[in-house]
């Protein structure tokens, strides 16, 4: 079979042709449609991870789609942080409990490239913050792939109204694309004024913000505009510790998703 291998950690992956996997105790044979190159795979292959520099030759990739004894599937691997091989080849040996199944026709594509940043949006807006139809939410960061899954996910747990701010041009297309319906460009960071956008952005009071900004320099938050009984919670990237106990809000609807970003 065909796979990308790292042979030697900064350098970059070489074609190689491999034997197909032979699937374990516990193992499931995954034909692999569709894996995508993640932040943690780049990090990983540079030998400068906080998993130490990994074992070689290995076949990156820490998740992928495809099709497992003929039904389609997620799947996430430790390539690159234990010894072992990772999903960018035509064939994986997958820890049977580490498969996610998806619906009939799921594009793998599609799939594997909101994988763990979909989760993220998804988990930060409903079990963190507690998202409910008829609410207006606002995202920060909604130019990275996590904002943009977050602005669709909004959207289809019956958010009113989505807000959306990005630092970019770029990134405000990105937000626009995805489906919200005001975006605010956060491109300075004058307090006065950044409030003022998003309070016309908004249509009255936010219910809930979702912060997904970076760990550049980060605009203020627009709390002149969180509803009293509003809420907000935070998705920041790995380079920023959580706090050992989420914070908390006036609503109780306040916290912690961490995860790391593109964006």
């Amino acid at each position: 079979m065909r796979a990308a291998q790292i042979v030697e950690p900064g350098r970059p992956p070489l074609v190689a042709d491999l034997p197909v996997p032979v699937a374990g105790p516990g193992e499931t044979l995954v034909e692999v449609g569709a894996a995508p190159v993640t932040p943690l795979d780049l990090l990983c292959a540079s030998g400068t991870s906080y998993f130490g520099r990994p074992r070689t030759p290995y076949v990156p990739g820490v998740q992928g789609a495809g099709v497992a004894d003929g039904r389609p599937v997620w799947f996430a691997t430790t390539a690159g942080m234990a010894p072992g091989d990772g999903s960018m080849a035509q064939f994986a040996a997958v820890p049977a409990d580490d498969l996610v199944a998806l619906p009939a026709g799921a594009d793998p594509v599609a799939v594997a490239a909101l994988g763990l940043s979909a989760v993220a949006a998804h988990m930060a807006l409903t079990w963190r913050g507690e998202l409910a139809a008829g609410e207006q939410v606002v995202v920060l960061g909604a130019g990275g792939v996590v904002g943009q899954a977050a602005v669709r996910i909004a959207r289809i747990a019956g958010a009113r109204r989505v807000v959306a701010g990005a630092r970019s041009p770029a990134a405000v297309e990105r937000a626009r694309r995805a489906g919200a319906d005001a975006v605010v460009a956060l491109d300075t960071g004058d307090v006065a004024t950044l409030a003022a956008r998003f309070a016309e952005a908004c249509d009255g009071p936010a219910d809930l913000v979702l912060d997904r900004s970076s760990a550049r320099p980060r605009p203020p938050r627009p709390v002149p505009c969180v509803r009293e009984a509003g809420g907000s919670t935070s998705a920041p990237p790995r380079t920023r510790p959580a706090p050992s106990t989420p914070p908390r809000c006036a609503a109780g609807r306040c916290g912690c998703w961490d995860t790391p970003t593109t964006s």
